[in-house]
């Protein structure tokens, strides 16, 4: 997907945030930094670029503001605002993407973008977002987990194929998929975005950060190796992850399904607790 498909402007007064109201874009995010993260990562690195729909609002962006990046991710908005969303979002033609955030936002959206978009594959209705308030206990993290590097592709790839396929139900390399997926796992090792823990030549641990903005690192795509769990390697291995974004003054967050005790356990093993409501449909 690309950022660069002018918006359905004059769609029940949607329209993309213009350069002037850029500062009111970062108060909102602001407000909500653990969901807004990845919105806030793209502000802080590129600021907001008007007319490359990466912010939609109804009425200027202290009132409703929704971010399009690989995912529709609405920030704020009342029920009116956020249909308006979901019909612009549908008229721009590129495709259905997932839809992610604060349950109830997510769902008022999906009100109007699954009239367009059809049934979705999953509608994990009953997620949370878990954040690390607190340093982490020095004994808890696995020694040796580190950032990957690029050279490490070939070894990486089919662990996070792994986690893609158990996660999502659904095979990553896919006619039409492979080579997009193979970039994405490129692109977070080059950035250091991949953390691994070995045991011998095995990967027995891995997660990703998916966004780092100011305030907040998001964690996810947590994987340990089947035949290693429950030896609290998630624990540990999410731990060195989270001391290591806390070094950087970062808080760490993630998103998990509140029906995957074990994964809750791990992060609440850790220290982290839940404080948002979350959702996630995916339609592909």
């Amino acid at each position: 997907m690309t950022d660069t498909a002018p918006p359905a402007a004059g769609i029940d007064d949607c329209r993309h945030v213009e350069a002037e109201e850029a500062s009111a874009v970062v108060a909102v995010l602001e407000a909500d930094p653990l969901v807004a993260a990845p919105a806030a990562e793209m502000v802080a690195t590129s600021g907001v670029v008007p007319g490359e729909a990466r912010f939609l609002t109804v009425g200027g962006p202290s009132r409703s503001l929704l971010y399009m990046g690989t995912s529709v991710l609405p920030l704020r908005g009342g029920t009116q605002e956020l249909r308006a969303f979901g019909r612009a979002v549908a008229a721009m033609g590129r495709g259905s993407m997932s839809v992610h955030g604060r349950r109830e936002l997510v769902s008022s959206i999906w009100e109007t973008l699954g009239l367009h978009w059809g049934a979705p594959r999953d509608h994990r209705a009953t997620q949370v977002l878990m954040e690390l308030s607190r340093p982490v206990d020095p004994h808890l993290p696995l020694p040796g987990i580190r950032p990957a590097g690029l050279g490490e592709f070939e070894d990486v790839l089919p662990v996070a194929a792994a986690m893609y396929r158990e996660e999502l139900g659904s095979d990553p390399f896919t006619p039409g998929a492979g080579v997009p997926f193979r970039r994405r796992v490129a692109r977070s090792l080059a950035r250091g975005r991949t953390w691994v823990g070995f045991d011998g030549d095995e990967i027995v641990f891995k997660a990703d950060i998916a966004a780092m903005s100011p305030q907040v690192a998001q964690i996810q795509g947590v994987w340990v190796r089947p035949g290693r769990r429950s030896r609290g390697i998630g624990t540990g291995g999410t731990a060195a992850v989270c001391a290591a974004v806390q070094s950087l003054g970062l808080t760490p967050s993630l998103v998990v399904n509140e029906s995957n005790t074990p994964a809750v356990r791990a992060y609440r093993g850790v220290g982290m607790t839940p404080v948002v409501p979350y959702a996630t449909v995916l339609t592909y």
